[in-house]
């Protein structure tokens, strides 16, 4: 390449990086607090902050009694409390969102470094606008403080690497001391970072073979060359592991067996939630095969699937050139979700959990599509590929003006786009929409209200912490409180703002969601991703009182009232048909079941009241039916196996029920019922042993 090109392509490589320095702070002010920022990762920073502020005597960091935060490493969180102690702003989370879109560009930046060092300076233009025209990428950039700082660290780790063992034996000091540093934040990030230690020995050795002729493999002189850089690179990476645990309070006290942990206990995170995947809810630790797959390929732009497919086109000139650092490239970027695979790992929020495999893969795209614009000589041809590809970049770049800040929710054109993917896949499972919604509701609504002294306002929400952030100022004219969706009735609030998580696909695809009392929404491209909802009836929770007080008749009443108001009102159907099984009236109960069912098919509460009706009609085949339906639907109901038990009970199988029991009691150990019930059956038995030991346990329980 012409030395002049050479420096106009390197000029417009840093101006860029400056430019997105600068953009993606500015983009990050606006954004919401993610899903766990609020109720775990900070909270954790400042617990850390206070372990290292006070030489360790401040344990708190150490152990949680709702998760297991102390098992990932605080760096970035620690490093936000210390920025706001410092700068002492009047929204905490704006400096973290700066420092997270930070990270982010950094992620960008190395990556485009690597790109440079194995294709030119069009490669490393090329890399960085792929990355930071991917929406998912970018949208996690403002406000995801564990999987942005990881892909930072991990790109930056892959960097630091390929240059020392391009340069090695020369300037090895210079460049050992970068690795041991990505190695340490890596892990100060996440325990997986460990990982890295065993890809930096893997490469030198395969360094020394790419280097050396099979003859000259046992040469002398080359055994001593290899030996040298190995010990290099072990003593590099025991400093690197040794930054980490610096960074990480919870190992660092038992380093090998703490880490070995958190290792086995990140590979089967316990966490389960249930999510939507191809228009149906499944749980997170029995994902299909295709789930990482499907996902990445449908949330990515077209023009990183395109570079992708080139680079194995043109590999062979690749290989030709780089052949080490292209096989290092893709291991590093591909063999994690194949890991992941293998392992059936517990996987939610999408691909998220691994997303630093995605520098590594625009990597990959980047060098396919500017080998392919070696290979065209052709101006014309050359400007009109330019032309095609910029194009492609207007897809995902209008999604990003037109939905920010909200650009995460994406899907690409090949996938049909967020119309097509709304009610088949996840939209806002990070409540990023949440801001929007609450701001909205403030401007409106919370400004324009004159309360009288000591009145407040309740506005509910599916994520409470987040909510009462955007709702610090105003304390004095607002409570708010926490309602699951499909429980909304049962609480008592004025307004509701609700994010798109955890809403039944069916009924999204139906436009059941948002509900009739809904006044205004957060939307991506034609697509509702929060709702604000307006309580203008209490009939729902009124009933919902009188029904704890056993009032049974009235309850109905209100309840039936309530869907005056709301024909599609799902959950009023279903407390209807409670109320009706508390009275013995089975007929009314089973008709009210089945209507709920039509809004919310499948719905564990209503198949729950029909089976429970049907056992007390003797019907033992209808009741034992629902049951299994309410298993299949949801494999972690104790509810289900407890009812099933009780039903196989009363027809004295005696052992189907104890075993039915057994998986009521996995699924949930302090369930008190289940230990009764056996006592019971027990008893029947005539092993009055157990009995009592299964009485006597279960009345311990609360």
């Amino acid at each position: 390449m012409p030395q002049k090109v050479e420096n106009i392509e390197k000029k417009i490589f840093y101006a860029l990086a400056g430019f997105l320095f600068i953009l993606m702070p500015i983009l990050s002010l606006n954004s919401g607090i993610s899903g766990d920022e609020e109720t775990f990762h900070y909270p954790h920073g400042k617990n850390a902050y206070k372990y290292y502020a006070t030489l360790g005597k401040d344990t708190s960091c150490l152990y949680y009694s709702n998760s297991v935060e102390q098992m990932y490493g605080p760096v970035f969180d620690v490093a936000t409390v210390a920025l706001v102690k410092i700068f002492k702003p009047n929204d905490d989370y704006m400096i973290r969102h700066i420092l997270n879109s930070v990270t982010g560009w950094a992620a960008i930046f190395f990556a485009a470094l690597i790109a440079i060092m194995l294709g030119g300076w069009r490669a490393g233009i090329i890399t960085m606008l792929f990355m930071f025209l991917s929406p998912r990428f970018l949208g996690h950039s403002f406000n995801n403080p564990k999987d942005i700082p990881f892909a930072a660290a991990y790109i930056f780790t892959i960097y630091t690497i390929i240059r020392f063992l391009k340069n090695f034996p020369e300037k090895k000091y210079r460049y050992a001391w970068p690795i041991a540093l990505g190695i340490g934040l890596t892990i100060g990030v996440r325990v997986g970072g460990v990982l890295l230690i065993f890809y930096f020995m893997l490469f030198a050795g395969l360094q020394y073979l790419f280097e050396s002729k099979n003859k000259d493999w046992f040469k002398k002189e080359n055994l001593q060359k290899l030996w040298k850089m190995l010990f290099f690179a072990f003593v590099t990476a025991i400093a690197g592991y040794i930054i980490g645990i610096i960074l990480w309070p919870f190992a660092q006290k038992a380093p090998i067996s703490k880490t070995i942990e958190a290792l086995k206990y990140m590979e089967k995170y316990q966490t389960l939630l249930r999510q939507v995947f191809e228009g149906k809810f499944i749980w997170s630790d029995s994902i299909p095969l295709n789930y990482l797959p499907k996902y990445i390929l449908m949330t990515i732009p077209e023009f990183v699937i395109l570079g992708f497919i080139l680079f194995f086109i043109f590999i062979n000139k690749a290989l030709k050139r780089n052949s080490l650092w292209y096989i290092m490239l893709l291991f590093t970027s591909l063999f994690p979700i194949i890991y992941v695979i293998y392992k059936g790992s517990n996987i939610y929020g999408e691909w998220r959990h691994v997303m630093f495999i995605y520098p590594g893969i625009s990597i990959i795209a980047a060098l396919g599509t500017n080998t392919c614009l070696e290979q065209v000589k052709q101006k014309y041809l050359k400007w009109t590929a330019i032309g095609g590809l910029s194009l492609l970049g207007l897809l995902p770049l209008t999604h990003i003006v037109k939905s920010h800040p909200l650009e995460y929710i994406y899907f690409n054109s090949i996938s049909g786009g967020v119309n097509k993917a709304y009610g088949n896949y996840e939209m806002d499972y990070f409540y990023h929409s949440l801001r929007a919604g609450s701001e909205w509701l403030i401007k409106n609504k919370i400004d324009k209200l004159n309360l009288p002294k000591g009145k407040k306002i309740i506005v509910a929400t599916n994520h409470a912490k987040i909510t009462q952030y955007y709702f610090r100022n105003y304390t004095d004219k607002v409570s708010v409180v926490y309602i699951r969706y499909y429980q909304r009735g049962n609480v008592d609030w004025d307004y509701a703002v609700l994010a798109n998580s955890y809403i039944l696909p069916y009924q999204l695809k139906k436009n059941l969601w948002p509900p009739a009392n809904t006044i205004h929404t957060i939307n991506v491209d034609d697509k509702p991703v929060c709702a604000i909802l307006e309580r203008t009836d209490k009939n729902d929770y009124e009933g919902f009182k009188l029904y704890n007080q056993k009032n049974y008749a009235d309850a109905i009443l209100h309840y039936q009232a309530a869907i005056t108001h709301d024909k599609n009102y799902d959950l009023m159907y279903a407390n209807i048909a409670q109320a009706y099984l508390a009275l013995n009236d089975y007929t009314k109960a089973i008709a009210a079941a089945n209507e709920c069912l039509k809004l919310y098919p499948n719905f564990d509460v209503a198949l729950e009241i029909l089976g429970l009706s049907y056992l007390d009609l003797h019907d033992y085949n209808n009741s034992l039916s629902y049951f299994m339906l309410d298993m299949k639907e949801n494999p972690k109901s104790v509810s289900a196996f407890y009812d099933t038990a009780l039903l196989y009970a009363e027809t004295k199988n005696y052992e189907t029920a104890l075993s039915y029991l057994q998986k009521a009691i996995d699924v949930k150990p302090e369930y008190k019922k289940s230990y009764l019930l056996a006592a019971q059956i027990y008893q029947a038995q005539g092993n009055m042993e157990l009995a009592k030991k299964y009485f006597d346990y279960g009345n311990s329980l609360p």
